[in-house]
């Protein structure tokens, strides 16, 4: 018990002159050198904040130009008044399922049937679902009610 009593004892003593070697002045330049970083990283964390604002502001300016290269790419793959359609997520029957795409986006889901008298497939985005007979729309239903919109023009409201 005394023998343990020694050791730890001891193992105080050694570790306190241990840590206990630094001088005043040691101790103040290390606090001078770490006052020094710190303002460095604080100048770090402003540039970058101001990096970050700057950033922003491009941000609706290179969606614009995202939106109308699309635009421009849909009027060329499908002509001018098809392509204006599509760029505008605007959903019509007779359009094609490549156009959809296009216009919406991949579906959530898609269902298939292939029957002797046509390919049916259903693509669901969320709660609405289009209904395609060998790759051309052929009408949709919207929400848990299943209602059909009857108008000729559906708006994305997905994106």
């Amino acid at each position: 018990m005394k023998k343990g009593l020694i050791i730890f004892s001891l193992f105080i003593l050694f570790n306190h002159r241990m840590y206990s070697q630094i001088t005043v002045d040691e101790f103040n330049r290390e606090k001078a050198t770490l006052l020094i970083k710190k303002l460095n990283l604080q100048k770090d964390i402003s540039e970058l904040k101001s990096g970050i604002d700057s950033l922003n502001i491009l941000i609706p300016e290179s969606e614009q130009q995202i939106i109308e290269c699309f635009r421009e790419l849909y009027i060329l793959k499908y002509g001018d008044e098809l392509g204006q359609r599509v760029a505008y997520s605007q959903i019509w029957k007779g359009m094609t399922e490549s156009m959809m795409k296009d216009s919406w986006g991949e579906p959530d889901k898609i269902d298939k049937n292939v029957e002797n008298w046509g390919v049916f497939t259903q693509w669901y985005y969320g709660e609405v679902i289009f209904f395609f007979k060998d790759g051309k729309l052929i009408d949709w239903e919207e929400g848990p009610e299943g209602k059909s919109d009857d108008s000729e023009y559906y708006l994305n409201k997905r994106k």
